[in-house]
């Protein structure tokens, strides 16, 4: 009998210049093994992320699995964001989905 994957939280790590107020220069998925590395080796989504407003230090991205109630939650610290996050957040909404 196969059970299903269970999903781990996830999110997204901005890596710096230097330490404190370094220019943003990579990002990086942790959490889940299998879904962060997924979701690293998609480079069009880290190019996306970089030239959008969810590298800046208030932003960011975190997927918080919800097993009791069988979702997902894909969170940002925006209560408004772009369209351009909006697709951002489609692209590993359908990772997601794939799990």
């Amino acid at each position: 009998m196969t059970e299903k994957r269970k999903l781990k939280k996830t999110r997204l790590v901005r890596r710096k210049s230097t330490l404190l107020w370094g220019k943003v220069v990579g990002i990086e998925w942790k959490g889940d093994e299998s879904l962060a590395k997924s979701l690293n080796f998609d480079y069009g989504l880290e190019n996306k992320l970089l030239h959008s407003e969810l590298k800046d230090p208030g932003g960011g991205i975190w997927i918080f699995p919800e097993p009791k109630h069988e979702y997902v939650r894909i969170r940002t610290a925006y209560s408004l964001p772009s369209p351009e996050a909006f697709e951002t957040i489609g692209i590993i909404a359908r990772y997601v989905k794939s799990w």
